[in-house]
C-alpha cells in the first residue's frame, strides 16, 4: 500500500513504484536495465522500418530478375 496516497498496488506490475504518485516501497524489485531499455523502444516503428526495408530488398530483387537494372 502507497504510504502518500493510500492505494494498494502490486510492484510487480507497476515497475516497482506507485503509478499515481511514482512512490517506492522499500524492497521493491527493480526491472532489469535491458527490459527498462526495451519499453523505451517503440516496437511498432521498429516493425514498420524493418517492413520497409523487406519490401524495398524484394523490389531490387524483382527489378534485377526482370531485367530493369543492370
Amino acid at each position: 500500500m502507497c504510504d502518500t496516497d493510500g492505494w494498494s498496488f502490486d510492484p510487480r506490475y507497476t515497475q516497482g513504484r506507485c503509478p499515481i504518485c511514482g512512490w517506492t516501497p522499500e524492497g521493491a524489485p527493480d526491472a532489469p536495465r535491458w527490459l527498462a531499455l526495451a519499453n523505451r523502444l517503440d516496437w511498432q516503428m521498429v516493425g514498420l522500418w524493418a517492413l520497409v526495408d523487406v519490401l524495398v530488398l524484394l523490389g531490387l530483387i524483382v527489378a534485377h530478375g526482370a531485367g530493369l537494372l543492370r
